[in-house]
């Protein structure tokens, strides 16, 4: 894959599924689940209006499990999928890990062997969950069950030296989180993408 241009941002982008048809899309999962070939059909669609691209670039796994473009050691992305929901965190100016959950009163009851009473205090049991796991995927490193965050004046420091983290409520239903190293600013907002445009049969124009 050769890059039209450089965007130099970090963008993250989500779409709601409930009315995906994963037969039409876009690219593959890398799973059975439709939410998978969701996910990955938003990343190519973020590729092709950001970059230009076609098709997605040749794709290796590292070894804490997170997906990369060896061939394309510049472009960095994090991919995840809930019920209803994907999201995908693309970049080009340094690594990105990303998260989504949907939001179910049936996970309350984990919250006290999961949370501190800080962070109960700070955060609900979703905000907290999607911290942990993009953090993760940023760094390959810490604990889902015990990783602790807070909130300082307003920002949200996490358990890492250098990682910046936010929290992103604009998806209906669920809660996000995306995280990266500084100098990497972290997005005011996250863009919504239709359904449609991750099927077969809808032209994506670059840079629209």
């Amino acid at each position: 894959m050769h890059y039209r241009r450089e965007v130099r941002a970090l963008r993250v982008y989500f779409a709601a599924t409930a009315l995906f048809d994963p037969s039409r899309a876009i690219a593959p999962g890398r799973t059975a689940r439709p939410e998978s070939a969701a996910a990955w059909s938003l990343l190519l669609w973020a590729l092709r209006r950001d970059f230009g691209a076609q098709t997605l670039p040749g794709i290796a796994v590292n070894a804490a499990g997170k997906p990369y473009f060896p061939a394309e050691p510049g472009l960095r992305f994090s991919l995840s999928h809930t019920r209803g929901c994907v999201l995908c965190a693309l970049s080009d100016t340094g690594e990105v890990g990303a998260d989504v959950q949907v939001i179910s009163p049936k996970d309350e009851p984990f919250a006290a062997r999961l949370m501190s009473e800080r962070e109960r205090a700070d955060f609900t049991l979703h905000e907290l969950w999607c911290l942990r796991e993009a953090v993760y995927k940023l760094t390959g490193s810490g604990s889902l069950r015990s990783m602790p965050f807070r909130r300082e004046g307003g920002r949200i420091v996490s358990p890492f030296d250098g990682v910046e983290c936010r929290l992103y409520g604009g998806i209906p239903g669920c809660e996000a989180a995306v995280a990266a190293f500084p100098p990497e600013p972290l997005p005011d907002r996250i863009e919504e993408v239709g359904v449609r445009e991750l099927q077969k049969g809808v032209v994506i124009t670059p840079g629209s």
